[in-house]
């Protein structure tokens, strides 16, 4: 759902003109930002109890020493989901405020980064087929 409705929300296609159109589009906006604070909290977050994960796909139990670290951009975004998504909040940019727009391309390509590397990485045994398969097709794409 990430990686799809990143590329709905830059194509030339979706471009909302009317009230529903906008509706929709925030609504899209909504999705991708809640589906990258769970691959966030998926690769960065701290392990709870029946959370699943990136470190419970290694035998280790650890993600690799080399997997990429949680850059600046993916900070700034992972503390905004979190504050924006699933809180009322004081911290909440207002309509007009330039920092308010999200970088869907860009954030798009900083996951697909982390995506690649648990693929090549993971245990091949604790990742079901059709994961992997699915997964691919956004990495190779």
């Amino acid at each position: 759902m990430f990686f799809r409705l990143g590329l709905l929300k830059g194509s030339t296609e979706f471009q909302p003109s009317s009230d529903l159109g906008i509706v929709l589009n925030n609504a899209c906006l909504e999705c991708f930002v809640l589906h990258l604070r769970n691959l966030l909290d998926f690769f960065y977050g701290e392990s709870r109890k029946t959370d699943v994960c990136a470190a419970m796909f290694y035998e280790s139990g650890k993600v690799p020493g080399d997997f990429p670290s949680e850059s600046d951009a993916l900070k700034e975004a992972h503390r905004r989901a979190h504050k924006e998504m699933s809180h009322l909040t004081t911290e909440r940019l207002w309509a007009g405020d330039q920092r308010k727009a999200w970088n869907v391309s860009q954030l798009m390509k900083e996951v697909k980064i982390l995506l690649e590397k648990f693929l090549q990485t993971a245990s091949t045994a604790r990742l079901h087929p059709d994961v992997i398969q699915r997964a691919n097709q956004f990495v190779q794409a």
